[in-house]
């Protein structure tokens, strides 16, 4: 009977390589993030009856010292708690007028003595109508003209004028030009419940038919003259109906378009080897989404492309550490103007980008170097969106420690996300002075910075390489000595 084997033991390598990966775990919890933004500034809100969604602008102070990402950006409440947020491009909000039309209901027609016509229709008080601004005769006459006036009766069943005498006119025998509606003056849009009845001053129109009559005069079988008369029909001013209408301004939030960023400045020097003239643009982090290029020649067209140097630094955290240039974007600028063909582009359009310096490198191959007079940028503006709690204070935390790399938070925005899909326009929040604070990161475990540094993971991979290889020869040996797998006894 076979004895059963024991269990292997772990290979040391192995052991090495995990015992490595659990030290450099993370050891700090998400809520302490807040302590290591160096930065406070209180946000000036309106005071709130409830929860309302505020959306704060984010300004250059912000964007020089946050992440990319704005992983590094929290709001807190009083209590320095973390308030659910969300950073998308600033919104603007324009309003238009909407008008909402309704058919008035069953008509009641009555002819009066005097030649007048009465038009009734009433508006049910429950539900409670909203106002009635206007009213609109619908009718397929054409080529008419007819006095209105409008009254309203109310609970008390008196009829009071709230219109007129109006002007209702078709004149689409000469142009296009049709009024059938009545405004009502801004102070009688209160009650609209009730009946409501038109005076129409002449139930019947004229109009001038397309034939004519022609009526001659003989003396003693010769004709002595001609005389053409116009058919002129009277027809009655047939009402198809009426519509009651009111409007409303509506706000519709969309996303501003880019505007001009504030650079750092710039200079262009011209590299004769490269045939290019390399464009310095300093900037303090503000997202940028275009560079614009002018010069003083009016005809050239020029391949550019825009990068970011090798010594730009990936964060506003302090980083260290040189990277290899990074090409964000190649177009092309050019100016016509030449015999009446006039052609501008001077933008060259790149994802949106953050950073403290860019390069734009301008290909100018055998022609002469542009005298650049100007270059700018554009860019989207950001805004940080929450929902504020009646009576609390908030601020604005960002701007990590030097050495510390925040994850980004994963907050619950579902309730942020519903409100502004429908359109919901934010109270507008505006950021107080900074206040900046003395922060220092936690140092990071050594086996962390080890296997940070990749010359110190290369070396453990040689190392670990080496060490798997003297035991595989070991083994090798061994199998040898003992004439192999079956050699040994059972």
């Amino acid at each position: 009977m076979s004895m059963p084997s024991p269990p292997r033991p772990i290979p040391r390598p192995v052991a090495l390589v995990v015992a490595l990966v659990i030290l450099a775990g993370p050891a700090r919890a998400g809520a302490a993030d807040a302590e290591l933004l160096r930065f406070r500034r209180p946000i000036a809100l309106e005071a709130r009856a409830g929860e309302e969604l505020v959306a704060v602008p984010l300004d250059a102070g912000v964007y020089a010292a946050t992440a990319d990402g704005f992983a590094d950006l929290r709001v807190l409440d009083a209590d320095d708690r973390e308030v659910s947020r969300v950073v998308r491009a600033a919104a603007v909000t324009r309003s238009r007028t909407v008008r909402d039309t309704v058919r008035a209901g069953a008509l009641s027609a009555r002819p009066l003595a005097d030649g007048t016509l009465e038009v009734d229709f009433t508006v049910a008080a429950d539900p409670a109508p909203p106002p009635i601004h206007g009213l609109r005769i619908l009718t397929s006459l054409v080529d008419f003209e007819q006095s209105v006036e409008v009254s309203h009766a109310g609970a008390d069943g008196v009829f009071h004028a709230v219109g007129g005498p109006v002007l209702l006119y078709d004149y689409s025998r000469f142009a296009d030009t049709r009024s059938v509606e009545v405004v009502l003056a801004e102070g009688d849009r209160g009650e609209s419940a009730g009946t409501w009845r038109l005076r129409f001053a002449d139930p019947t129109v004229e109009q001038r038919a397309s034939l004519t009559a022609l009526v001659r005069t003989l003396e003693e079988g010769r004709e002595t003259s001609v005389e053409e008369t116009s058919i002129v029909g009277r027809s009655p001013f047939r009402i198809d109906g009426i519509e009651t209408w009111r409007e409303r301004v509506v706000a519709e939030p969309r996303a501003a378009d880019d505007a001009e960023v504030a650079l750092g400045g710039w200079e262009a020097v011209e590299e004769e080897e490269g045939r290019v003239t390399r464009v310095r643009v300093r900037s303090d982090r503000t997202p940028i989404t275009g560079f614009r290029i002018d010069a003083a020649e009016r005809n050239f067209s020029r391949r550019v492309r825009v990068e970011i140097p090798g010594d730009e630094r990936s964060a506003a955290g302090g980083r260290t550490g040189r990277a290899a240039a990074r090409v964000l974007a190649e177009g092309s600028v050019a100016r016509i103007d030449l015999r009446g063909i006039v052609r501008d582009r001077a933008l060259v359009t790149l994802p949106e980008s953050r950073a403290r310096a860019f390069e734009i490198v301008i290909a100018n191959g055998d022609s002469r170097a542009l005298a650049l007079t100007a270059v700018s940028a554009v860019g989207p503006a950001r805004e940080v969106v929450f929902v504020a709690r009646p009576g609390q204070h908030y601020r604005l935390a960002y701007g990590a420690a030097a050495g510390a790399d925040l994850p980004a938070p994963r907050y619950d925005t579902a309730a942020i996300d519903a409100a502004l899909a429908a359109g919901e326009v934010p109270l507008a929040g505006a950021l107080g002075e900074p206040n900046e604070r003395e922060v220092v990161a936690p140092e990071r475990p050594l086996v962390s910075r080890v296997l940070a540094d990749p010359w110190a993971v290369g070396g453990v991979v040689l190392v670990l390489a080496a060490w798997l290889a003297v035991s595989l020869a070991r083994a090798a040996r061994r199998l040898d000595a003992g004439g192999g797998p079956g050699g040994r006894d059972s």
